[in-house]
Protein backbone atom coordinates (compact mmCIF):
# COMPACT_ATOMS: atom_id res chain seq x y z
CA UNK A 1 0.00 0.00 0.00
CA UNK A 2 0.82 3.48 -0.24
CA UNK A 3 1.46 6.10 2.14
CA UNK A 4 -1.99 8.01 2.62
CA UNK A 5 -3.38 6.67 -0.67
CA UNK A 6 -5.98 4.35 -1.52
CA UNK A 7 -4.31 1.49 -2.80
CA UNK A 8 -5.34 0.09 -6.30
CA UNK A 9 -4.82 -3.90 -6.50
CA UNK A 10 -4.85 -5.92 -9.41
CA UNK A 11 -5.30 -2.97 -12.34
CA UNK A 12 -4.42 -3.34 -15.76
CA UNK A 13 -1.42 -1.25 -16.76
CA UNK A 14 -2.59 -0.92 -19.80
CA UNK A 15 -2.82 2.93 -19.09
CA UNK A 16 1.02 3.45 -18.27
CA UNK A 17 2.05 5.88 -20.07
CA UNK A 18 2.54 3.93 -23.05
CA UNK A 19 6.83 3.58 -22.19
CA UNK A 20 9.10 3.65 -24.89
CA UNK A 21 12.51 3.59 -24.90
CA UNK A 22 14.00 6.00 -22.55
CA UNK A 23 16.22 8.87 -22.81
CA UNK A 24 17.67 9.81 -19.76
CA UNK A 25 18.61 12.57 -17.35
CA UNK A 26 22.10 12.34 -16.11
CA UNK A 27 24.83 9.78 -15.94
CA UNK A 28 23.31 7.69 -12.98
CA UNK A 29 20.53 6.19 -15.46
CA UNK A 30 22.13 2.93 -16.27
CA UNK A 31 18.82 1.09 -17.64
CA UNK A 32 17.17 1.42 -20.69
CA UNK A 33 13.50 1.87 -20.84
CA UNK A 34 10.04 0.95 -18.98
CA UNK A 35 8.19 -2.65 -20.44
CA UNK A 36 4.62 -2.94 -18.34
CA UNK A 37 2.58 -5.65 -18.17
CA UNK A 38 -0.05 -6.14 -21.07
CA UNK A 39 1.68 -2.78 -21.96
CA UNK A 40 0.41 -0.57 -24.47
CA UNK A 41 3.85 -0.56 -26.62
CA UNK A 42 4.14 -4.43 -26.97
CA UNK A 43 -0.10 -3.83 -27.82
CA UNK A 44 0.99 -1.28 -30.89
CA UNK A 45 4.09 -4.45 -31.31
CA UNK A 46 1.29 -6.39 -32.26
CA UNK A 47 -0.65 -4.41 -33.94
CA UNK A 48 2.22 -3.30 -36.15
CA UNK A 49 3.15 -7.25 -36.74
CA UNK A 50 -0.72 -8.18 -37.52
CA UNK A 51 -0.38 -6.06 -40.31
CA UNK A 52 2.60 -7.38 -41.11
CA UNK A 53 1.83 -11.06 -41.12
CA UNK A 54 -1.57 -10.40 -42.73
CA UNK A 55 -0.05 -8.82 -45.70
CA UNK A 56 1.98 -12.26 -46.48
CA UNK A 57 -0.48 -14.63 -45.74
CA UNK A 58 -3.07 -12.68 -47.68
CA UNK A 59 -0.54 -12.44 -50.59
CA UNK A 60 -0.28 -16.45 -50.44
CA UNK A 61 -3.63 -17.06 -50.36
CA UNK A 62 -4.29 -14.72 -53.19
CA UNK A 63 -1.63 -15.45 -54.80
CA UNK A 64 -3.09 -19.80 -54.94
CA UNK A 65 -6.54 -18.49 -55.59
CA UNK A 66 -5.30 -16.77 -58.57
CA UNK A 67 -3.23 -19.66 -59.65
CA UNK A 68 -5.96 -21.83 -59.31
CA UNK A 69 -8.81 -19.37 -61.07
CA UNK A 70 -6.19 -19.57 -64.41
CA UNK A 71 -5.89 -23.10 -64.09
CA UNK A 72 -9.53 -23.77 -63.91
CA UNK A 73 -10.44 -21.53 -66.73
CA UNK A 74 -7.82 -23.11 -69.14
CA UNK A 75 -7.15 -26.84 -67.92
CA UNK A 76 -9.79 -27.19 -65.09
CA UNK A 77 -11.95 -30.18 -65.32
CA UNK A 78 -15.68 -29.44 -66.69
CA UNK A 79 -17.56 -28.93 -63.39
CA UNK A 80 -15.10 -26.27 -61.81
CA UNK A 81 -16.18 -23.96 -65.08
CA UNK A 82 -20.17 -24.24 -63.75
CA UNK A 83 -21.48 -20.58 -62.91
CA UNK A 84 -21.91 -21.87 -59.59
CA UNK A 85 -18.38 -22.79 -59.06
CA UNK A 86 -16.39 -20.56 -60.80
CA UNK A 87 -18.39 -17.16 -60.01
CA UNK A 88 -17.97 -17.93 -56.37
CA UNK A 89 -14.02 -18.25 -56.74
CA UNK A 90 -13.58 -14.89 -58.90
CA UNK A 91 -15.54 -13.17 -56.31
CA UNK A 92 -12.80 -14.45 -53.27
CA UNK A 93 -10.13 -13.96 -55.67
CA UNK A 94 -11.36 -10.61 -55.77
CA UNK A 95 -11.62 -9.86 -52.32
CA UNK A 96 -8.69 -11.40 -51.71
CA UNK A 97 -6.61 -9.40 -53.79
CA UNK A 98 -8.02 -6.08 -52.75
CA UNK A 99 -7.31 -7.02 -49.43
CA UNK A 100 -3.81 -7.47 -49.83
CA UNK A 101 -4.20 -3.78 -51.95
CA UNK A 102 -5.33 -2.33 -49.06
CA UNK A 103 -2.95 -3.64 -46.59
CA UNK A 104 -0.05 -2.81 -49.10
CA UNK A 105 -1.65 0.76 -49.38
CA UNK A 106 -2.70 1.46 -45.99
CA UNK A 107 0.26 0.85 -43.01
CA UNK A 108 -1.66 2.27 -40.04
CA UNK A 109 -4.50 0.17 -40.15
CA UNK A 110 -5.99 0.27 -36.70
CA UNK A 111 -6.79 -3.32 -34.93
CA UNK A 112 -10.30 -3.30 -35.28
CA UNK A 113 -9.88 -3.19 -39.35
CA UNK A 114 -6.85 -5.93 -39.18
CA UNK A 115 -8.90 -8.14 -37.38
CA UNK A 116 -12.03 -7.77 -39.83
CA UNK A 117 -8.91 -8.21 -42.73
CA UNK A 118 -8.15 -10.99 -41.14
CA UNK A 119 -11.69 -12.59 -40.70
CA UNK A 120 -12.03 -11.84 -44.79
CA UNK A 121 -9.02 -13.47 -45.34
CA UNK A 122 -9.42 -16.60 -43.22
CA UNK A 123 -13.57 -16.55 -43.18
CA UNK A 124 -14.27 -16.56 -46.78
CA UNK A 125 -12.45 -19.33 -48.55
CA UNK A 126 -13.23 -21.53 -45.44
CA UNK A 127 -16.91 -20.48 -46.87
CA UNK A 128 -16.36 -21.53 -50.61
CA UNK A 129 -14.04 -24.33 -49.20
CA UNK A 130 -17.89 -25.63 -47.57
CA UNK A 131 -19.53 -24.87 -50.88
CA UNK A 132 -16.90 -26.56 -53.71
CA UNK A 133 -17.00 -29.90 -51.21
CA UNK A 134 -20.90 -29.81 -51.37
CA UNK A 135 -21.20 -28.64 -54.98
CA UNK A 136 -18.84 -31.72 -55.75
CA UNK A 137 -20.98 -34.31 -53.89
CA UNK A 138 -23.95 -33.24 -55.61
CA UNK A 139 -22.61 -32.93 -59.10
CA UNK A 140 -20.62 -36.03 -59.78
CA UNK A 141 -21.39 -38.03 -62.74
CA UNK A 142 -23.11 -41.79 -61.69
CA UNK A 143 -20.09 -43.38 -62.95
CA UNK A 144 -17.62 -41.33 -61.54
CA UNK A 145 -18.55 -41.48 -58.09
CA UNK A 146 -16.94 -44.27 -56.88
CA UNK A 147 -14.00 -42.46 -57.80
CA UNK A 148 -15.11 -39.54 -56.34
CA UNK A 149 -15.95 -41.32 -52.96
CA UNK A 150 -12.24 -42.52 -52.47
CA UNK A 151 -10.80 -38.76 -53.29
CA UNK A 152 -13.09 -36.63 -50.95
CA UNK A 153 -10.94 -37.12 -47.96
CA UNK A 154 -7.78 -36.21 -49.60
CA UNK A 155 -9.44 -33.30 -51.58
CA UNK A 156 -11.53 -31.96 -49.07
CA UNK A 157 -8.74 -31.84 -46.47
CA UNK A 158 -6.16 -30.54 -47.93
CA UNK A 159 -6.96 -27.42 -48.21
CA UNK A 160 -8.21 -27.14 -44.88
CA UNK A 161 -4.80 -27.58 -44.16
CA UNK A 162 -3.16 -24.94 -45.95
CA UNK A 163 -5.20 -22.40 -44.63
CA UNK A 164 -5.13 -23.64 -40.89
CA UNK A 165 -1.64 -24.02 -41.17
CA UNK A 166 -0.98 -20.50 -42.86
CA UNK A 167 -3.24 -19.08 -40.03
CA UNK A 168 -1.43 -20.68 -37.37
CA UNK A 169 2.34 -19.52 -38.93
CA UNK A 170 1.52 -16.00 -39.76
CA UNK A 171 -1.29 -14.61 -37.31
CA UNK A 172 0.19 -13.79 -34.31
CA UNK A 173 -2.64 -14.48 -31.88
CA UNK A 174 -2.83 -15.99 -28.30
CA UNK A 175 -3.09 -19.95 -27.96
CA UNK A 176 -6.66 -19.70 -26.73
CA UNK A 177 -7.90 -17.56 -29.53
CA UNK A 178 -6.02 -19.78 -31.99
CA UNK A 179 -7.18 -22.70 -30.36
CA UNK A 180 -11.16 -20.86 -31.08
CA UNK A 181 -10.53 -20.19 -35.04
CA UNK A 182 -8.37 -23.40 -35.92
CA UNK A 183 -10.67 -25.55 -34.03
CA UNK A 184 -13.58 -23.69 -35.86
CA UNK A 185 -12.00 -24.64 -38.70
CA UNK A 186 -11.23 -28.24 -38.31
CA UNK A 187 -14.50 -28.44 -37.10
CA UNK A 188 -16.12 -27.73 -40.55
CA UNK A 189 -14.97 -30.05 -43.05
CA UNK A 190 -16.29 -32.63 -40.54
CA UNK A 191 -19.32 -31.22 -40.57
CA UNK A 192 -19.59 -30.53 -44.40
CA UNK A 193 -18.64 -34.11 -45.03
CA UNK A 194 -21.89 -34.82 -42.89
CA UNK A 195 -23.60 -32.66 -45.53
CA UNK A 196 -21.64 -34.64 -48.23
CA UNK A 197 -22.95 -38.02 -46.87
CA UNK A 198 -26.77 -37.10 -47.16
CA UNK A 199 -26.13 -36.73 -50.95
CA UNK A 200 -24.59 -39.42 -52.37
CA UNK A 201 -24.92 -43.08 -51.23
CA UNK A 202 -21.19 -43.73 -52.51
CA UNK A 203 -19.63 -41.16 -50.63
CA UNK A 204 -21.41 -42.20 -47.28
CA UNK A 205 -20.51 -45.90 -48.37
CA UNK A 206 -16.73 -44.84 -48.37
CA UNK A 207 -16.92 -41.94 -45.41
CA UNK A 208 -18.79 -44.01 -42.71
CA UNK A 209 -17.94 -47.91 -44.02
CA UNK A 210 -14.73 -47.82 -44.90
CA UNK A 211 -13.13 -45.74 -42.64
CA UNK A 212 -12.30 -41.96 -44.90
CA UNK A 213 -14.38 -40.14 -42.32
CA UNK A 214 -11.67 -41.24 -39.16
CA UNK A 215 -9.16 -40.09 -42.11
CA UNK A 216 -10.51 -36.69 -42.16
CA UNK A 217 -10.81 -36.57 -38.37
CA UNK A 218 -6.96 -37.55 -38.06
CA UNK A 219 -5.41 -35.77 -40.45
CA UNK A 220 -7.75 -32.69 -39.78
CA UNK A 221 -6.70 -33.14 -36.06
CA UNK A 222 -3.08 -33.10 -36.97
CA UNK A 223 -3.09 -29.96 -38.97
CA UNK A 224 -4.96 -28.13 -36.19
CA UNK A 225 -2.74 -29.32 -33.67
CA UNK A 226 0.24 -28.33 -35.87
CA UNK A 227 -1.35 -24.90 -36.35
CA UNK A 228 -2.35 -24.05 -32.91
CA UNK A 229 1.42 -25.05 -31.26
CA UNK A 230 3.03 -23.14 -33.65
CA UNK A 231 0.79 -20.18 -33.05
CA UNK A 232 1.78 -20.66 -29.47
CA UNK A 233 5.36 -21.13 -29.83
CA UNK A 234 5.32 -18.04 -32.28
CA UNK A 235 3.43 -15.37 -29.83
CA UNK A 236 6.21 -16.73 -26.85
CA UNK A 237 9.10 -15.90 -28.69
CA UNK A 238 8.05 -12.92 -30.03
CA UNK A 239 7.64 -11.47 -26.73
CA UNK A 240 10.86 -12.74 -25.58
CA UNK A 241 12.08 -11.36 -28.29
CA UNK A 242 10.62 -7.79 -27.88
CA UNK A 243 11.62 -7.84 -23.67
CA UNK A 244 15.07 -9.10 -24.74
CA UNK A 245 15.56 -6.19 -27.35
CA UNK A 246 14.97 -3.95 -24.41
CA UNK A 247 17.91 -4.80 -22.01
CA UNK A 248 17.68 -2.98 -18.62
CA UNK A 249 14.11 -2.15 -18.50
CA UNK A 250 11.44 -2.18 -15.68
CA UNK A 251 8.27 -4.31 -16.04
CA UNK A 252 5.42 -2.92 -14.03
CA UNK A 253 3.64 -5.20 -11.86
CA UNK A 254 0.92 -3.62 -10.02
CA UNK A 255 -0.40 -0.14 -9.12
CA UNK A 256 0.10 0.97 -5.92
CA UNK A 257 -1.58 3.86 -5.67
CA UNK A 258 -2.01 7.66 -7.54
CA UNK A 259 -1.45 10.90 -6.35
CA UNK A 260 -1.34 14.42 -7.77
CA UNK A 261 1.51 14.47 -9.55
CA UNK A 262 2.00 10.45 -11.22
CA UNK A 263 0.74 7.07 -10.28
CA UNK A 264 3.50 4.70 -8.34
CA UNK A 265 3.45 0.89 -9.41
CA UNK A 266 5.20 -2.21 -7.94
CA UNK A 267 7.87 -2.70 -10.50
CA UNK A 268 11.31 -4.89 -11.08
CA UNK A 269 14.21 -4.38 -13.39
CA UNK A 270 14.05 -7.47 -15.82
CA UNK A 271 17.40 -8.08 -15.34
CA UNK A 272 18.53 -8.12 -11.48
CA UNK A 273 15.22 -9.06 -10.98
CA UNK A 274 15.00 -6.32 -8.10
CA UNK A 275 12.07 -5.01 -6.95
CA UNK A 276 11.28 -1.37 -6.98
CA UNK A 277 8.76 1.52 -6.99
CA UNK A 278 8.80 3.44 -9.82
CA UNK A 279 6.56 6.79 -10.03
CA UNK A 280 5.26 7.95 -13.28
CA UNK A 281 4.40 11.55 -13.63
CA UNK A 282 0.93 12.63 -15.03
CA UNK A 283 1.35 14.24 -18.69
CA UNK A 284 -0.74 16.93 -17.84
CA UNK A 285 2.09 18.10 -15.51
CA UNK A 286 4.94 17.13 -17.76
CA UNK A 287 3.76 20.24 -19.90
CA UNK A 288 4.95 22.70 -17.52
CA UNK A 289 8.73 23.67 -17.93
CA UNK A 290 9.12 25.33 -14.98
CA UNK A 291 7.75 21.96 -13.00
CA UNK A 292 9.95 19.69 -14.98
CA UNK A 293 13.00 21.63 -14.07
CA UNK A 294 12.44 21.66 -10.77
CA UNK A 295 11.35 17.97 -10.69
CA UNK A 296 14.56 16.84 -12.62
CA UNK A 297 16.91 19.20 -10.69
CA UNK A 298 15.27 17.78 -7.04
CA UNK A 299 15.38 14.40 -8.19
CA UNK A 300 19.39 14.34 -9.86
CA UNK A 301 20.31 16.38 -6.43
CA UNK A 302 18.39 13.80 -3.79
CA UNK A 303 20.42 11.24 -6.04
CA UNK A 304 23.33 11.93 -4.96
CA UNK A 305 22.10 11.27 -1.15
CA UNK A 306 23.63 7.92 0.29
CA UNK A 307 23.05 7.79 3.51
CA UNK A 308 21.36 4.48 4.56
CA UNK A 309 18.05 5.86 6.19
CA UNK A 310 17.16 7.89 3.01
CA UNK A 311 15.60 6.40 0.18
CA UNK A 312 17.20 5.49 -2.67
CA UNK A 313 16.52 6.50 -6.33
CA UNK A 314 17.72 3.86 -8.76
CA UNK A 315 16.70 4.96 -11.84
CA UNK A 316 15.53 9.01 -13.27
CA UNK A 317 14.44 9.70 -16.74
CA UNK A 318 11.42 9.99 -19.37
CA UNK A 319 10.05 8.24 -22.46
CA UNK A 320 10.01 9.87 -26.13
CA UNK A 321 6.33 10.75 -25.43
CA UNK A 322 7.43 13.36 -22.61
CA UNK A 323 6.69 10.93 -19.82
CA UNK A 324 8.66 11.52 -16.88
CA UNK A 325 9.19 8.93 -14.01
CA UNK A 326 11.43 7.42 -11.52
CA UNK A 327 12.53 4.30 -9.73
CA UNK A 328 13.35 4.22 -6.14
CA UNK A 329 13.54 0.92 -3.84
CA UNK A 330 10.87 -0.72 -2.60
CA UNK A 331 10.24 -1.33 1.17
CA UNK A 332 9.01 -4.11 2.81
CA UNK A 333 6.94 -1.95 6.64
CA UNK A 334 5.10 0.48 7.60
CA UNK A 335 5.15 4.26 7.23
CA UNK A 336 5.01 5.83 10.53
CA UNK A 337 1.39 7.74 9.83
CA UNK A 338 0.35 4.11 9.44
CA UNK A 339 2.36 2.51 12.24
CA UNK A 340 0.37 5.04 14.86
CA UNK A 341 -2.63 4.47 13.14
CA UNK A 342 -2.69 0.51 13.42
CA UNK A 343 -0.60 0.02 16.76
CA UNK A 344 -1.27 3.34 18.79
CA UNK A 345 1.12 5.97 19.87
CA UNK A 346 4.76 4.08 20.45
CA UNK A 347 7.16 4.21 23.07
CA UNK A 348 9.21 7.17 24.28
CA UNK A 349 12.09 4.49 23.65
CA UNK A 350 11.28 3.48 20.16
CA UNK A 351 10.48 7.26 19.31
CA UNK A 352 14.05 8.13 20.02
CA UNK A 353 15.37 5.38 18.15
CA UNK A 354 14.05 6.62 14.83
CA UNK A 355 14.72 10.27 15.19
CA UNK A 356 18.46 9.46 15.61
CA UNK A 357 17.74 7.49 12.37
CA UNK A 358 16.14 10.40 10.82
CA UNK A 359 18.30 13.16 11.77
CA UNK A 360 21.57 10.98 10.47
CA UNK A 361 19.76 11.31 7.10
CA UNK A 362 18.80 15.12 7.29
CA UNK A 363 22.41 16.23 8.10
CA UNK A 364 23.46 14.80 4.64
CA UNK A 365 20.45 16.37 2.86
CA UNK A 366 20.85 19.83 4.53
CA UNK A 367 24.75 19.55 4.00
CA UNK A 368 23.93 18.96 0.16
CA UNK A 369 21.65 22.28 0.46
CA UNK A 370 18.80 20.40 0.27
CA UNK A 371 15.74 20.99 2.59
CA UNK A 372 13.09 18.52 2.42
CA UNK A 373 9.96 20.79 3.24
CA UNK A 374 7.93 17.99 3.35
CA UNK A 375 8.25 15.54 6.73
CA UNK A 376 5.70 14.07 8.33
CA UNK A 377 5.03 10.73 9.67
CA UNK A 378 3.57 9.49 5.91
CA UNK A 379 7.16 10.48 4.93
CA UNK A 380 9.12 8.08 7.27
CA UNK A 381 9.29 4.22 7.07
CA UNK A 382 10.06 1.94 10.26
CA UNK A 383 11.22 -0.92 7.39
CA UNK A 384 12.78 -3.80 7.26
CA UNK A 385 16.91 -4.24 5.52
CA UNK A 386 18.83 -6.56 5.61
CA UNK A 387 17.62 -8.40 8.47
CA UNK A 388 17.02 -5.05 10.43
CA UNK A 389 14.23 -3.92 11.80
CA UNK A 390 12.78 -0.64 12.37
CA UNK A 391 15.26 0.68 10.14
CA UNK A 392 14.07 4.61 9.26
CA UNK A 393 13.59 5.84 5.43
CA UNK A 394 13.10 9.11 4.84
CA UNK A 395 11.14 9.36 1.75
CA UNK A 396 10.76 12.40 -0.91
CA UNK A 397 12.91 15.11 -0.93
CA UNK A 398 9.86 17.32 -2.74
CA UNK A 399 10.34 15.62 -5.77
CA UNK A 400 6.67 14.96 -6.07
CA UNK A 401 4.07 16.80 -3.60
CA UNK A 402 1.27 14.16 -4.28
CA UNK A 403 -2.21 14.37 -2.96
CA UNK A 404 -3.28 10.88 -1.74
CA UNK A 405 -6.73 9.92 -2.98
CA UNK A 406 -8.23 8.31 0.43
CA UNK A 407 -6.35 11.17 2.83
CA UNK A 408 -7.90 13.73 4.48
CA UNK A 409 -7.50 17.21 3.56
CA UNK A 410 -5.17 18.06 6.97
CA UNK A 411 -2.63 15.35 5.93
CA UNK A 412 -2.28 16.30 2.47
CA UNK A 413 0.83 18.24 0.84
CA UNK A 414 -0.12 21.81 -0.81
CA UNK A 415 1.33 22.08 -3.59
CA UNK A 416 2.32 25.72 -5.34
CA UNK A 417 0.27 27.28 -2.49
CA UNK A 418 2.04 26.07 1.30
CA UNK A 419 5.00 23.89 1.10
CA UNK A 420 4.22 21.08 3.55
CA UNK A 421 1.35 18.99 5.19
CA UNK A 422 -0.76 21.81 7.28
CA UNK A 423 -0.57 19.08 10.55
CA UNK A 424 3.37 19.52 10.43
CA UNK A 425 3.88 22.88 8.80
CA UNK A 426 6.54 25.04 10.26
CA UNK A 427 5.13 28.22 11.48
CA UNK A 428 7.10 30.30 8.87
CA UNK A 429 5.74 28.30 5.27
CA UNK A 430 2.03 29.26 7.38
CA UNK A 431 3.68 33.06 6.54
CA UNK A 432 5.22 32.58 3.43
CA UNK A 433 8.58 33.09 4.40
CA UNK A 434 11.45 31.00 2.89
CA UNK A 435 12.36 27.27 4.48
CA UNK A 436 15.58 26.34 5.75
CA UNK A 437 17.23 23.34 7.80
CA UNK A 438 15.12 24.60 10.92
CA UNK A 439 12.26 24.55 9.11
CA UNK A 440 12.70 20.77 8.68
CA UNK A 441 13.66 21.08 12.70
CA UNK A 442 10.48 22.25 13.61
CA UNK A 443 8.28 19.84 11.02
CA UNK A 444 10.40 16.32 12.85
CA UNK A 445 9.29 17.80 16.07
CA UNK A 446 5.86 17.80 15.20
CA UNK A 447 5.86 14.24 13.86
CA UNK A 448 7.98 13.12 16.94
CA UNK A 449 4.92 14.62 18.72
CA UNK A 450 2.48 12.53 16.69
CA UNK A 451 4.12 9.62 17.18
CA UNK A 452 4.60 9.98 21.21
CA UNK A 453 0.95 11.14 21.53
CA UNK A 454 -0.63 9.41 19.20
CA UNK A 455 -2.32 12.94 17.83
CA UNK A 456 -1.07 15.92 15.84
CA UNK A 457 0.33 19.03 17.94
CA UNK A 458 -2.74 21.30 16.78
CA UNK A 459 -5.93 19.77 14.66
CA UNK A 460 -8.80 21.52 13.25
CA UNK A 461 -11.35 21.06 10.56
CA UNK A 462 -9.83 23.61 8.03
CA UNK A 463 -6.34 23.52 7.12
CA UNK A 464 -6.01 26.96 7.22
CA UNK A 465 -6.81 26.84 11.18
CA UNK A 466 -4.32 24.57 11.65
CA UNK A 467 -1.65 26.99 9.85
CA UNK A 468 -3.15 29.50 12.20
CA UNK A 469 -2.13 27.43 15.08
CA UNK A 470 1.08 26.12 14.34
CA UNK A 471 2.09 30.25 14.14
CA UNK A 472 0.60 31.49 16.98
CA UNK A 473 -0.57 28.83 19.69
CA UNK A 474 1.17 27.25 22.34
CA UNK A 475 1.22 23.27 21.78
CA UNK A 476 0.26 21.33 24.97
CA UNK A 477 3.40 19.25 26.45
CA UNK A 478 3.25 15.79 25.30
CA UNK A 479 3.42 14.60 28.97
CA UNK A 480 0.10 16.30 29.07
CA UNK A 481 -1.15 14.01 26.87
CA UNK A 482 0.66 10.75 27.86
CA UNK A 483 2.50 10.71 31.42
CA UNK A 484 5.29 7.89 30.12
CA UNK A 485 7.50 10.79 28.43
CA UNK A 486 10.65 11.39 30.59
CA UNK A 487 11.33 15.17 30.77
CA UNK A 488 14.54 14.97 28.40
CA UNK A 489 12.56 13.57 25.40
CA UNK A 490 9.59 16.31 26.16
CA UNK A 491 12.21 19.14 26.21
CA UNK A 492 13.70 18.64 22.34
CA UNK A 493 10.58 18.07 21.40
CA UNK A 494 8.98 21.53 22.49
CA UNK A 495 12.21 23.06 21.96
CA UNK A 496 12.32 21.63 18.02
CA UNK A 497 8.21 23.25 18.50
CA UNK A 498 9.52 26.76 18.80
CA UNK A 499 8.20 29.76 17.24
CA UNK A 500 10.74 31.27 16.24
CA UNK A 501 13.43 29.72 14.14
CA UNK A 502 16.01 30.93 15.64
CA UNK A 503 15.08 29.74 19.14
CA UNK A 504 14.96 25.95 17.99
CA UNK A 505 18.16 23.69 17.48
CA UNK A 506 20.56 25.24 15.12
CA UNK A 507 20.89 22.43 12.87
CA UNK A 508 20.08 18.67 13.05
CA UNK A 509 23.56 17.95 14.08
CA UNK A 510 22.41 19.72 17.62
CA UNK A 511 19.10 17.95 17.87
CA UNK A 512 20.95 14.28 17.48
CA UNK A 513 23.38 15.37 20.25
CA UNK A 514 19.79 16.19 22.10
CA UNK A 515 18.48 13.45 21.51
CA UNK A 516 21.82 11.29 22.31
CA UNK A 517 21.16 12.92 26.25
CA UNK A 518 17.93 11.90 26.23
CA UNK A 519 17.64 8.38 28.61
CA UNK A 520 14.93 6.55 28.37
CA UNK A 521 13.66 4.13 30.89
CA UNK A 522 14.76 1.14 28.80
CA UNK A 523 16.45 1.57 25.60
CA UNK A 524 14.88 0.16 22.56
CA UNK A 525 17.07 -2.04 20.67
CA UNK A 526 17.25 -4.20 17.46
CA UNK A 527 16.19 -7.50 19.48
CA UNK A 528 13.01 -5.66 20.88
CA UNK A 529 12.16 -4.76 17.26
CA UNK A 530 12.38 -7.69 15.42
CA UNK A 531 10.55 -9.23 18.31
CA UNK A 532 7.49 -6.23 17.88
CA UNK A 533 7.51 -6.81 13.99
CA UNK A 534 7.08 -10.39 14.23
CA UNK A 535 4.65 -10.56 16.89
CA UNK A 536 2.80 -7.67 14.90
CA UNK A 537 2.62 -9.97 11.57
CA UNK A 538 1.41 -12.90 13.44
CA UNK A 539 -1.17 -10.80 15.42
CA UNK A 540 -4.63 -11.45 14.68
CA UNK A 541 -6.01 -8.25 15.86
CA UNK A 542 -4.16 -5.42 14.93
CA UNK A 543 -5.79 -1.49 14.51
CA UNK A 544 -6.64 -1.86 10.87
CA UNK A 545 -9.93 -1.71 9.07
CA UNK A 546 -8.59 -3.96 6.08
CA UNK A 547 -8.31 -7.64 7.00
CA UNK A 548 -7.14 -8.65 4.03
CA UNK A 549 -3.79 -6.15 5.38
CA UNK A 550 -4.14 -7.27 9.24
CA UNK A 551 -1.54 -9.97 9.53
CA UNK A 552 0.65 -8.89 7.66
CA UNK A 553 3.98 -6.77 7.27
CA UNK A 554 2.55 -4.53 4.22
CA UNK A 555 4.77 -4.28 1.24
CA UNK A 556 4.97 -0.60 0.51
CA UNK A 557 6.60 1.48 -2.22
CA UNK A 558 9.00 4.16 -1.34
CA UNK A 559 6.85 6.96 -2.51
CA UNK A 560 5.35 10.50 -1.63
CA UNK A 561 1.98 10.45 0.36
Amino acid sequence: MLPNDKTDRGVQLVQAANPLPITHAGAFCPQGGLIPDSSAQFGEDIRCLLGKRLRLAVSILFGGALAFLIRNLFWGPDHVLETHILVPQIMVTAVLGGVTVLLVAKSCLSVRILRFCEFAVFGLPAVFFVWVQFCVACDTAPQEIAAAARAFPAETTIRWIILMNVYGVFIPNTWRRAAIVVGSMSAVPIVAAFGAITQQQAVRNYLLDQGGLSSMGIWVGIAAVTAIYGSHRFGRLRREAFDAGREGTYTLREKLGSGGMGDVYLAEHRLLKRACAIKLIRSDKAGDPHAIARFEGEVQATAKLTHPNTVEIYDYGHTDDGTFYYAMEFLPGLNLQELVERYGQLPPERVLFLLKQVCSALKEAHAHGLVHRDIKPGNIFAAERGGLYDVAKLLDFGLVKSIGVETSSMNLTIDGTIVGSPLYACPEAAVGEPLDARSDIYSLGATAYFLLTGRPVFEGDRPIKVLFAHANDTPTPPSQVIPDVTDDLESVVMKCLEKKREDRFADVSQLESALNRCKPNSPWTQTQATEWWLQSSDSSEPKTDDPADAATVTMVAAADG
